[in-house]
């Protein structure tokens, strides 16, 4: 009977590592799956991405993908979804600081917004692609996401009218929906030129813009 090979202690390690890697808990392999479909997304666009790229980058079968997003209808809502929580959730943080002047607040949150385009671009390019996406099936869910952040942005402005911080005449709506516009131009802007300081200048500027210049 014929002897097998033994198999030197460190090799036997790293293949055990690289089978531990493969074999991700579910909740891991998932939040993997997603992070690596979030940079396959902002590059090649929402109509473009697909299972079989982010099972590649993954180093997966893509079999394994459809496990965890049974369709590409089901990827593409789970990815927009993570766009929205991650914008959702920076806008309800920062604005959340009520004890803070309205102008302040909206001048955080453009700060946050700027930082946000570079520690998340992928986020910030799906969005951007997100607002340009006029079928039906994943507009509706981006003019959703536009109406809470105008919400948002509103109670806030609103909240510095009832303090006198801010015109009383203004109309608050009308004002949060040029703050979110110019996020986007703001946005496509400075993707294309990073590192560029005057961004946060400009969007103090835009706030002073938003509020009608000065306080009541």
């Amino acid at each position: 009977m014929s002897q097998g090979v033994a198999v030197p202690t460190s090799r036997r390690a790293t293949r055990a590592a690289s089978d531990r890697r493969r074999r991700l808990p579910p909740a891991e392999r998932r939040a993997q799956l997603l992070a690596t479909a979030l940079e396959v997304f902002a590059e090649q666009g929402l109509g473009r991405a697909r299972h079989a790229e982010i099972a590649k980058r993954a180093g997966v079968a893509v079999s394994t993908v459809f496990l965890y997003f049974t369709t590409r209808r089901d990827l593409v809502r789970t990815v927009l979804d993570e766009v929205d929580q991650f914008f959702s959730e920076l806008s309800v943080r920062v604005h959340a600081q009520v004890g803070k002047p309205c102008r302040e607040v909206l001048r955080e949150h453009g700060a946050a917004f700027l930082a946000s385009i570079d520690s998340h671009p992928a986020h910030v390019r799906i969005w951007l692609d997100w607002s340009t996406s006029f079928r039906e099936e994943t507009f509706e869910g981006f003019l959703d996401f536009t109406e809470r952040l105008v919400g948002v942005y509103a109670d806030t402005i609103r909240r510095g009218q009832s303090e006198g911080e801010v015109p009383a005449h203004l109309d608050a709506e009308a004002s949060a929906r040029l703050l979110v516009g110019a996020a986007q131009m703001v946005a496509q802007l400075k993707l294309t030129h990073r590192g560029d300081d005057t961004w946060l200048r400009s969007a103090d500027a835009l706030v002073e813009a938003a509020l009608g210049g000065t306080a009541a």
